[in-house]
């Protein structure tokens, strides 16, 4: 059986050895560690060495944090609104693609792949009742055809549908 090393007060990552623990996973020696956060976890001394445990999961949450959010509106009414309008011009199996897609209706090239151009030209949604409008109904979406509006005006600008006979 091999010789424990002794670990004691070095630091790994953020975590620094405090004691030899009688624990084993998997086979491995353990050590209780204390975090700089001031968490104390238990981790095996063979990954503690390699870097593969570098602090109590920490490290992970700081680091995940900022991922996939450069402008800190995801899930947003705005973000939602650009989601929703790309989808319907973009996705056949969305409900609303036959209206949107299916008839030509697209998004612009700088919005199409960019929430912060669209945010940039659109600006923030006056209020819960707004939703994004296109002012020509046979035209996409662009900065110079879309405008924030109330369901009741939404409602008077409308395209013309022809009745189909029974």
């Amino acid at each position: 059986m091999p010789k424990t090393i002794d670990i004691t007060g070095q630091q790994f990552g953020r975590l620094t050895a405090l004691e030899l623990v009688p624990e084993r996973k998997h086979g491995g020696r353990c050590w209780l560690c204390k975090c700089s956060c001031g968490t104390l976890i238990i981790a095996r001394a063979d990954q503690l060495k390699s870097g593969d445990t570098r602090s109590c999961g920490c490290l992970y949450a700081e680091r995940s944090k900022g991922l996939n959010r450069r402008h800190g509106q995801y899930q947003t009414a705005e973000y939602n609104a650009w989601a929703a309008m790309r989808q319907r011009c973009s996705n056949p199996k969305n409900k609303k693609y036959e209206s949107y897609g299916g008839r030509g209706i697209c998004v612009c090239d700088r919005w199409q792949n960019s929430f912060e151009n669209f945010f940039a030209d659109m600006g923030p949604r006056p209020s819960s009742r707004h939703s994004i409008d296109r002012i020509d109904n046979n035209s996409g979406y662009s900065p110079g055809n879309c405008r924030w509006t109330t369901p009741d005006i939404q409602a008077k600008n409308q395209r013309k549908r022809r009745l189909q006979n029974p």
